[in-house]
């Protein structure tokens, strides 16, 4: 019974059905039709305009926008939601860790309008780095598993929303070999959305390896800085 009830509550997070509603103010007129467009995701549309100085001194936030985007939208299965557009409920974050060379992880908690709350952690496609004729066949890096999803306590989802609710400023800088770290809420029809190189701020790190850690993803947790 325990088991049948686990794999129905991974269907509904997957697939978004229940009773969730779209927050109103959360998606306006006109790109909202196409799941293609970059603005599908993030408002304004992400840029992907890089400066004309070598890196790592890049346009970061423009780079993150339009990375994260693609990361949403290339998972197994189903795409992420779009909190913008998508049928999402009152109440949603999602934290996107995104290191440089090997697949990340995306968690996303939500609570619907009944008033529960559960967590998802998704991990990104394996990629394949072509070798070579005289390296021989391709290699194959792997990320990371997550358990199946999983409800949360209230105690557990205050402390999320708390979390997320910490999180301010700007901060461009970038580097090569590291991570971003991503984030984006919206609460009542408000979308907030952050990104972070490897960030020093301990509330954008605790955010994170709280989102990781409460959605059992253990080899991601190893592996972040």
């Amino acid at each position: 019974m325990r088991e049948t009830a686990r794999v129905m509550l991974a269907m509904a997070v997957l697939l978004q059905v229940g009773c969730a509603r779209t927050p109103e103010s959360a998606a306006p007129a006109g790109d909202c039709d196409d799941p293609q467009a970059h603005a599908w995701y993030l408002l304004p549309p992400p840029a992907q305009r890089r400066s004309r100085d070598p890196l790592p001194f890049i346009d970061f936030t423009g780079f993150a926008r339009a990375s994260y985007c693609d990361r949403l939208r290339d998972l197994e299965g189903l795409p992420e939601p779009s909190f913008r557009c998508g049928s999402v409920p009152v109440q949603a974050y999602r934290f996107v860790w995104e290191p440089a060379f090997f697949p990340g992880v995306v968690i996303r908690a939500q609570r619907n309008a009944a008033g529960q709350a559960w967590i998802v952690g998704r991990s990104a496609r394996d990629f394949e780095i072509p070798a070579s004729p005289s390296d021989g066949p391709a290699t194959l890096i792997k990320g990371g598993s997550c358990p199946p999803p999983r409800a949360l306590s209230a105690e557990e989802w205050k402390a999320i929303a708390s979390a997320f609710a910490l999180l301010q400023g700007e901060d461009s800088s970038a580097g090569l070999d590291g991570s971003s770290w991503i984030f984006e809420s919206v609460v009542d029809g408000e979308q907030r959305w952050f990104a972070r190189w490897v960030p020093r701020d301990p509330t954008f790190r605790n955010a994170g390896r709280m989102m990781v850690e409460l959605a059992g993803c253990a080899e991601t947790l190893q592996a972040m800085e």
